[in-house]
C-alpha cells in the first residue's frame, strides 16, 4: 500500500470526526444558552419592616443566579476546547487529503 490511500483514508475519518466532535460542541452551546435564569418575585419582606429578611432573600437570590451562571460557563469552556478539538482534526484532513 502507498501513502496516499492511508493518507486519503485518515483524513476522511479525520473529517468524519471533526464533524461528529463539532456537532457535540454546539449542542453544548445550546445547552448553555438554554439554562434560564430564577424568576423574579417581590421581596419577602420590606427593607424598613425586616432589613435582615429582605437581605437574606436577596441573598439566596443572588446565590441561585451565580450557580446557574457558573453551570452555564462551565459548558461555554467545554463547547469551546471541542470546538479546538474538532478545528484540529479538520486541520489534519485538510493536510492529509492535500498529500
Amino acid at each position: 500500500m502507498t501513502a496516499e490511500p492511508i493518507a486519503s483514508q485518515i483524513a476522511l475519518g479525520a473529517s468524519l470526526l471533526a464533524a461528529v466532535v463539532g456537532l457535540y460542541a454546539a449542542w453544548l452551546w445550546w445547552k448553555a444558552s438554554k439554562i434560564e435564569m430564577p424568576a423574579y418575585d417581590p421581596p419577602l419582606a420590606s427593607i424598613s419592616d425586616a432589613p435582615e429578611i429582605h437581605i437574606m432573600d436577596a441573598t439566596v437570590r443572588l446565590d441561585e443566579g451565580y450557580r446557574r451562571l457558573a453551570i452555564s460557563g462551565e459548558l461555554n469552556a467545554k463547547a469551546a476546547r471541542w470546538t479546538a478539538v474538532a478545528a484540529a482534526l479538520t486541520a489534519i484532513a485538510v493536510v492529509l487529503g492535500a498529500l
